[in-house]
């Protein structure tokens, strides 16, 4: 009865195989521990189960709470990550393109007012959207409470605003390398070439996943 209903909470969860394995873990060992608790006032082990699984309640509320709590886990991740990589981006590129490029630039490039305008918008939508999820997935309050709206919708925020950083980035350096490739050093770009690759694959994945997760974790 025990793997019985840890079974049927395990297909409403959601998230990484590796919590979701964990999450099945924590509810058969404290099923476990409750039906050992039961046999101090029934002697049948059948019985002392299924009060067990009763007093845990019906396993689509348990899978949501643990939905809730993966939810929050993740954004609370994300967001700080996000929020993280603006300031390592803006010196990666700075030192970069500020460290003396090899040749002349255009000083008000149409694409390049453009591609800055974009930036500002991302970082801006990254950190409003990033502090406003961490501000609201931290603390005791948060863990106890329900899904809050403000969370999910501040990690997509953070996540979206990064990568339109990021394209703007990587399209202003190919714009730049195509048109006036000697106003660049290029040993210097490379590594923030790289990084920005580098990220916009991991947090488009990462956008990817939070979504399935957020979808997934509606009510059951």
């Amino acid at each position: 009865m025990l793997q019985s209903f840890t079974d049927h909470v395990a297909e409403h969860l959601v998230g990484p195989d590796s919590r979701r394995s964990a999450i099945v873990d924590e509810i058969l060992d404290g099923l476990q521990c409750a039906a050992e608790g039961n046999l101090d006032v029934c002697d049948d082990l059948e019985e002392a189960a299924q009060r067990a699984v009763l007093e845990w309640g019906a396993p689509s509320e348990v899978a949501r709470a643990y939905n809730d709590a993966t939810l929050r886990i993740s954004a609370n991740r994300l967001s700080l990550q996000a929020v993280c990589a603006l300031p390592l981006l803006a010196v990666a590129w700075g030192s970069a393109l500020l460290g003396g490029p090899a040749g002349p630039w255009p000083q008000h490039p149409p694409l390049l007012l453009v591609g800055l305008a974009v930036v500002g918008f991302g970082c801006v939508l990254s950190l409003a959207g990033g502090l406003s999820g961490i501000r609201k997935g931290i603390g005791f309050e948060a863990a106890a409470a329900p899904r809050d709206q403000v969370v999910a919708t501040g990690t997509l925020a953070a996540l979206i605003g990064l990568l339109c950083v990021l394209g703007a980035l990587t399209l202003l350096l190919v714009n730049r390398g195509v048109s006036h490739p000697e106003s660049l050093d290029w040993p210097k770009v490379v590594l923030p070439a790289t990084l920005t690759l580098l990220a916009a694959g991991y947090f488009g994945t990462a956008l990817k996943r939070f979504l399935s997760v957020l979808r997934g974790a509606d009510p059951v």
